[in-house]
């Protein structure tokens, strides 16, 4: 249960800051960047549409609410779908999403030079909520 808690925690997380950056971008507003200004530079960067030109704000939303759907289904108890098991299937979506935010750290890293810190935390966001579901996985 705890797992399922700090899951919904991680997914609030990076869902308000997908909807920080998709904000400011449709208000062609800066954002607030506290460590310098390289938040700016890597969301406006190529690198922000890597799907069918979807920005990546616009996938995080996608991928959060999933989650949260996700996350209230088990939380009630819901682990199949019909004939479909949630639990292997929230893994592979979760573990395609950290390996995803694995790819845009190195781009932030070593390609763009440049650090955005709700990225970052988008990431961190992603990564833990793939361990937690690995952990629910492990335990059920």
């Amino acid at each position: 249960m705890s797992n399922i808690i700090a899951i919904g925690f991680f997914t609030l997380v990076g869902f308000a800051v997908s909807g920080y950056i998709f904000l400011k971008k449709q208000k062609h507003e800066k954002l607030v960047c506290f460590i310098g200004d390289g938040c700016n530079k890597v969301v406006h960067s190529k690198y922000n549409s890597l799907f069918f030109g979807v920005p990546n704000e616009v996938m995080g939303l996608g991928y959060y609410a999933g989650v949260l759907i996700g996350i209230v289904l088990l939380f009630f108890g819901i682990q199949h779908i019909g004939p479909i098991p949630l639990l292997p299937v929230f893994l592979i979506g979760t573990g395609a999403s950290a390996l995803f935010a694995l790819y845009l750290l190195y781009v932030q890293y070593a390609v763009l030079k440049e650090w955005c810190e709700y990225c970052l935390t988008s990431a961190i966001a992603s990564i833990a909520i793939f361990i937690l579901f690995f952990l629910l996985l492990s335990v059920l």
